[in-house]
């Protein structure tokens, strides 16, 4: 066995998909998800669709003690990130709870990655991040510009990832700062 794939909030409309194409390629799969804004009938629906279980650890990623039970309990070889809130209106009113969530759970995430040396991670992000950009289609070269909470949730969290990150290297790889 290579390891295993790690999908958070894989019970979600994006993760549930991802699961089901990486079931279908031969993965073996461990989704984490609270099912804040997801229902456990999404993974048994996969299942099915797969004809292949996957394992669930129902929890959440801003509980750190939790991930590190969970990276410990498997060969987590990457992780697919999709876990977090995503209601634009929502994060208008309730914005704390959304940097709580997106921002701090990702980066227990990402400090659970560091602890178990796993270095590969597929981060999703949203359009929000490019605000209303005057170019469109937007590519990775458009400014960013989120204009709600929501959008700077995953504009600070790509802005970490960034951090962690040079180019040719290893997530969580030292970059030199001047």
């Amino acid at each position: 066995m290579l390891g295993q794939i790690l999908v958070t909030g894989g019970a979600g409309y994006i993760g549930s998909h991802a699961c089901v194409a990486l079931l279908e390629a031969g993965f073996d799969v461990v989704v984490v998800d609270n099912f804040s804004n997801s229902h456990p009938q999404a993974l048994e629906r996969v299942q099915q669709i797969t004809g292949k279980s996957l394992v669930l650890e129902r929890s959440d990623i801003r509980e750190r003690a939790a991930l590190d039970g969970i990276f410990a309990r498997h060969k987590i070889a990457a992780v697919m990130h999709f876990a977090g809130l995503k209601a634009v209106g929502e994060s208008c009113q309730k914005p704390l709870f959304y940097y709580e969530n997106n921002v701090a759970g990702t980066i227990n995430l990402l400090q659970a990655m560091e602890q178990a040396s796993v270095h590969s991670l597929i981060f999703s992000s949203s359009a929000t991040v490019y605000g209303f950009p005057d170019v469109m289609p937007v590519s990775e070269n458009t400014p960013l510009a989120a204009y709600n909470p929501y959008g700077r949730t995953k504009q600070m969290i790509e802005q970490m990832l960034g951090d962690l990150c040079v180019p040719n290297a290893s997530l969580f790889q030292p970059r030199r700062c001047a």
